[in-house]
């Protein structure tokens, strides 16, 4: 039995992120792209559309 299959036997809750796909980093510019992305993102997080200004 595969993965899948026994955790979804196993919990009634979805456990599975929905529309989560992986990335199969294939060089160093894919490397690099992925690396700034990490490196950049929190920077734009107030421009988010579920970001909640703390008071």
């Amino acid at each position: 039995m595969n993965v899948s299959k026994k955790i979804h036997n196993t919990y009634s809750d979805k456990i599975w992120q929905r529309s989560y796909h992986d990335h199969i980093i294939r060089g160093k510019e894919d490397y690099q792209k992925i690396w700034q992305y990490i490196d950049t993102n929190h920077l734009k997080w107030e421009q988010d559309k579920f970001y909640i200004k703390e008071l």
